[in-house]
Protein backbone atom coordinates (compact mmCIF):
# COMPACT_ATOMS: atom_id res chain seq x y z
CA UNK A 1 0.00 0.00 0.00
CA UNK A 2 1.20 3.51 -0.69
CA UNK A 3 0.26 6.79 0.80
CA UNK A 4 0.72 10.02 -0.27
CA UNK A 5 2.29 12.84 1.40
CA UNK A 6 3.06 15.98 -0.12
CA UNK A 7 5.95 14.69 -2.36
CA UNK A 8 6.98 11.90 -0.26
CA UNK A 9 5.71 8.68 -1.06
CA UNK A 10 5.61 5.85 1.62
CA UNK A 11 5.47 2.34 1.12
CA UNK A 12 4.41 0.52 3.76
CA UNK A 13 5.16 -3.33 4.16
CA UNK A 14 4.97 -5.36 6.69
CA UNK A 15 4.83 -2.96 9.27
CA UNK A 16 7.89 -0.90 7.90
CA UNK A 17 8.20 2.46 6.42
CA UNK A 18 10.34 3.59 3.02
CA UNK A 19 10.12 7.13 2.11
CA UNK A 20 10.73 7.39 -1.88
CA UNK A 21 10.63 10.92 -2.75
CA UNK A 22 9.25 12.04 -5.81
CA UNK A 23 10.69 14.64 -8.35
CA UNK A 24 8.90 17.52 -9.39
CA UNK A 25 8.05 17.26 -13.04
CA UNK A 26 10.75 19.22 -15.28
CA UNK A 27 9.34 21.81 -17.55
CA UNK A 28 9.44 21.07 -21.06
CA UNK A 29 10.75 22.92 -23.79
CA UNK A 30 7.73 23.22 -26.40
CA UNK A 31 8.94 21.08 -29.28
CA UNK A 32 7.27 20.71 -32.43
CA UNK A 33 7.49 21.18 -35.92
CA UNK A 34 4.32 23.36 -36.58
CA UNK A 35 6.00 26.24 -33.60
CA UNK A 36 7.68 28.39 -35.70
CA UNK A 37 8.71 31.77 -34.03
CA UNK A 38 8.59 30.85 -30.42
CA UNK A 39 10.75 28.13 -30.08
CA UNK A 40 12.69 27.67 -26.96
CA UNK A 41 9.84 28.36 -25.02
CA UNK A 42 8.94 26.27 -21.49
CA UNK A 43 5.14 25.30 -22.15
CA UNK A 44 3.95 27.63 -19.63
CA UNK A 45 5.78 30.37 -21.03
CA UNK A 46 4.85 29.62 -24.82
CA UNK A 47 0.92 29.67 -23.56
CA UNK A 48 1.47 32.70 -21.81
CA UNK A 49 3.06 34.30 -24.69
CA UNK A 50 0.00 33.25 -26.60
CA UNK A 51 -2.27 34.86 -24.02
CA UNK A 52 -0.33 38.06 -24.03
CA UNK A 53 -0.72 38.00 -27.89
CA UNK A 54 -4.47 37.56 -27.58
CA UNK A 55 -4.87 40.44 -25.14
CA UNK A 56 -2.49 42.40 -27.18
CA UNK A 57 -4.76 41.98 -30.13
CA UNK A 58 -8.08 41.63 -28.57
CA UNK A 59 -8.65 38.66 -30.51
CA UNK A 60 -8.88 34.86 -29.60
CA UNK A 61 -6.89 31.60 -30.29
CA UNK A 62 -9.04 30.96 -33.57
CA UNK A 63 -8.22 34.21 -35.32
CA UNK A 64 -5.20 32.72 -36.74
CA UNK A 65 -5.76 29.48 -35.60
CA UNK A 66 -8.18 26.93 -36.99
CA UNK A 67 -10.32 25.52 -33.93
CA UNK A 68 -9.38 21.40 -32.98
CA UNK A 69 -5.72 21.87 -35.31
CA UNK A 70 -3.29 24.05 -33.87
CA UNK A 71 -0.84 22.92 -36.17
CA UNK A 72 -2.80 23.72 -39.28
CA UNK A 73 -1.43 26.41 -42.38
CA UNK A 74 -4.68 27.59 -43.44
CA UNK A 75 -5.35 30.83 -42.00
CA UNK A 76 -3.04 33.57 -43.61
CA UNK A 77 -3.37 35.45 -40.50
CA UNK A 78 -0.90 33.04 -39.02
CA UNK A 79 1.80 33.67 -41.33
CA UNK A 80 1.07 37.52 -40.35
CA UNK A 81 1.57 37.00 -36.99
CA UNK A 82 4.54 35.10 -37.09
CA UNK A 83 6.32 38.01 -39.59
CA UNK A 84 5.16 40.23 -37.13
CA UNK A 85 6.89 38.02 -33.94
CA UNK A 86 9.82 38.00 -36.14
CA UNK A 87 10.10 41.48 -36.70
CA UNK A 88 9.83 42.02 -32.92
CA UNK A 89 11.93 40.10 -32.54
CA UNK A 90 14.71 41.84 -34.63
CA UNK A 91 13.49 45.34 -33.09
CA UNK A 92 14.50 43.80 -29.59
CA UNK A 93 17.66 42.62 -30.71
CA UNK A 94 19.13 45.34 -32.02
CA UNK A 95 17.35 47.91 -29.66
CA UNK A 96 16.96 46.09 -26.45
CA UNK A 97 19.48 43.43 -26.09
CA UNK A 98 20.12 43.44 -22.45
CA UNK A 99 16.38 43.71 -21.31
CA UNK A 100 15.03 41.39 -18.57
CA UNK A 101 11.65 40.71 -18.18
CA UNK A 102 10.02 40.99 -15.10
CA UNK A 103 7.80 38.34 -13.57
CA UNK A 104 4.20 38.57 -15.71
CA UNK A 105 5.88 39.99 -18.92
CA UNK A 106 6.48 38.65 -22.12
CA UNK A 107 9.66 36.57 -21.93
CA UNK A 108 10.18 38.14 -25.83
CA UNK A 109 11.43 41.37 -25.33
CA UNK A 110 10.56 44.90 -24.50
CA UNK A 111 8.93 45.60 -27.92
CA UNK A 112 5.92 43.53 -28.15
CA UNK A 113 2.95 42.80 -29.68
CA UNK A 114 0.83 45.27 -27.35
CA UNK A 115 3.23 48.10 -28.10
CA UNK A 116 1.48 48.78 -31.55
CA UNK A 117 -2.08 46.94 -31.79
CA UNK A 118 -2.89 48.14 -28.01
CA UNK A 119 -5.97 45.96 -27.92
CA UNK A 120 -6.60 46.06 -31.11
CA UNK A 121 -6.43 43.87 -34.37
CA UNK A 122 -5.19 46.85 -36.53
CA UNK A 123 -1.94 48.72 -35.10
CA UNK A 124 -2.56 52.02 -33.71
CA UNK A 125 -1.49 55.11 -35.53
CA UNK A 126 0.12 57.95 -34.06
CA UNK A 127 -1.41 61.01 -33.04
CA UNK A 128 -2.77 62.95 -36.15
CA UNK A 129 -2.85 60.62 -38.57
Amino acid sequence: MKLVVGAVFLTIASGSFSPVFAQPPQPQIVESPAVKVLTGLYAQQFQEEMNFITQALGVNCNTCHVRGNFASEEKPLKQTARRMLEMTRMINKEFFPDHKPKDGESVLGRVTCYTCHQGEQTPKLPPGH
